[in-house]
């Protein structure tokens, strides 16, 4: 009685300075490949310095203590989504000891024989969770990936009870009534040393490009990345606006439901037309992209019919307020 079950996760001893060697190594062959014709405009030795300090402090965990208490606050009225408490004092650099939650592994509920009606419910908080820590936290985890979500009550899932229709009749006149009924299901989300956050134009940018996406405006997607793109030695404006616009109507088309397109697939043919004409995001704005790829095999494995535009739609246009 009052003990609280906790994990700890220790750092591998040695593990920071053999990170600082391969930092060592990696900013130096970058400096040598920036000599290369037609490398330099990407930057390499940036790119390795702000890999580095993401690793960085990715293996503090005094960070990740840090993220955990912020999504806590974030989350907190929000029932259906969990995070483990760091357990104070006893957070340092190399020590994290936070309190242990149970669950099963969402890939448990991959398998053919789950119920259809549950991996659809998976799915949805699994997406609805990313776009409000995207359009409204400003505060992403840059690792969602399916080992680090955890499901609970499962068990006590009916999905008959999904939409529970009850009669009633008043003074001969019979309505209909949904009551709802409350979700018992949990998502843990582990693993948060590394976030995703952006500035306050950039993120503006964000929600501007995603909103177009939605809207089907092509060219205004185009014309946003050139305006806020770190660096732009793009030479044929008008032929990338065509482009980027036929991809985004590919997108319109399909309505980017993960059962239909690959959004891993559509996004590399983005990341590949910035290449082609020499135009570079922000990193926290391709991470923020990362975190959506990063759902795709997971939602498409959980519900196919899983429509990402059609769930951010309220938050991006406002019709369920900002």
């Amino acid at each position: 009685e009052g003990l609280v079950p906790v994990a700890i996760k220790v750092l591998h001893p040695g593990l920071y300075r053999t990170v600082k060697r391969d930092l060592s190594i990696m900013s130096g062959i970058a400096w040598l490949l920036e000599w290369v014709p037609g490398l330099k405009w990407l930057s390499l030795s940036e790119i390795v310095n702000e890999f580095g300090d993401l690793v960085m402090s990715q293996i503090d965990l005094r960070h990740e203590a840090a993220n955990l208490e912020r999504f806590k606050e974030h989350f907190a009225d929000i029932d259906a989504i969990r995070f483990p408490k760091p357990i104070r004092p006893y957070v340092r650099r190399d020590i994290l000891v936070e309190t242990f939650e149970e669950g099963e592994p969402i890939t448990n509920f991959l398998t053919d024989d789950s119920s259809e009606c549950l991996k659809a419910k998976l799915a949805e908080m699994g997406i609805e969770a990313l776009l409000k820590m995207i359009f409204v936290d400003n505060f992403v985890h840059g690792d969602l990936h399916p080992g680090n979500i955890l499901v609970m009550n499962a068990d006590c899932y009916n999905p008959e009870q999904c939409n529970k229709l009850m009669l009633v009749d008043m003074c001969d006149t019979v309505i209909v009534n949904v009551k709802p009924v409350d979700n018992p299901i949990r998502l843990v989300l582990l693993d948060v040393g590394i976030i995703a956050e952006l500035e306050e134009r950039d993120r503006l940018n964000f929600r501007d490009v995603f909103t177009a996406v939605v809207l089907g405006e092509g060219e205004q997607v185009a014309d946003l990345i050139l305006h806020h793109a770190r660096a732009n030695e793009c030479k044929d404006v008008a032929q990338f606006k065509r482009e980027m616009a036929a991809l985004v109507q590919t997108a319109r088309e399909s309505t980017i439901s993960l059962g239909q397109i690959q959004v891993g697939e559509l996004l590399n043919r983005v990341f590949s037309l910035l290449i082609y004409h020499k135009v570079k995001l922000e990193s926290n704005f391709a991470n923020m992209v990362l975190a959506i790829v990063v759902l795709e095999g997971l939602g498409r494995t959980l519900d196919p019919n899983l429509d990402i535009l059609e769930a951010a739609k309220p938050i991006l246009l406002g019709t369920n307020g900002h």
